[in-house]
């Protein structure tokens, strides 16, 4: 997320939220799956790439978009009332080095928007407790800002061994029920663990 993006979402109560979760970084919080309102929707339903491939249902950003006020009020009561259900993944393969391919998981549009406001407000309850070395996956951060983290390290003197670690389809052997419960110990709201769980069942 942006800047500009951050300051943009942070209505009254997203910054109560983000400020306990700097001031009790091992609290939990409560009521957040309200923050996943039509405005949250919206936002993520921006952030999709207008070039971003299609889901098993066929539908474009553009499609999705031509009646997107429709479509996110009945998306946000579908959520609300704990109908909505994640659409099964599009399974693609990328080619890699050597001929080898690589498979992905491609998610319809309204699930990616729905992953966009649920990333929204995991990073309004983790990012205060990351630590300033971590890169991965993050706001504003890239690969380029760690190498060159490492570039100062290197030039001050402060390393001498450089390890480079791959996982070996990490996302693939993941342990979905462990990883809930990571989640449990700081976001004491299940119908938003249950979000997660269906995001990750698929």
């Amino acid at each position: 997320m942006t800047a500009a993006t951050t300051a943009e979402i942070m209505s009254p109560e997203r910054l109560r939220v983000a400020e306990r979760a700097k001031r009790d970084p091992g609290g939990c919080l409560t009521a957040l799956a309200r923050l996943i309102d039509e405005a949250a929707l919206r936002r993520a339903f921006d952030r999709v790439r207008e070039d971003a491939a299609v889901g098993v249902d066929g539908v474009t950003k553009d499609e999705y978009g031509s009646n997107l006020e429709g479509h996110l009020q009945q998306l946000h009561e579908r959520f609300r009332s704990q109908h909505y259900r994640h659409q099964p993944i599009r399974r693609v393969h990328i080619p890699k080095e050597a001929g080898k391919t690589r498979p992905i998981g491609v998610s319809a549009i309204e699930d990616k928007v729905v992953q966009g406001a649920l990333c929204e407000v995991l990073e309004l309850v983790y990012e205060p407790v990351f630590l300033d070395c971590s890169y991965g996956f993050r706001p504003g951060r890239s690969a380029h800002d760690a190498l060159r983290a490492v570039n100062r390290m290197l030039y001050r003197g402060e390393a001498t061994w450089i390890i480079e670690a791959d996982i070996v389809s990490y996302f693939d052997s993941l342990d979905r029920a462990a990883l809930k419960e990571m989640i449990r110990a700081r976001v004491a709201d299940e119908s938003l663990v249950r979000l997660v769980g269906k995001c990750l069942h698929v």
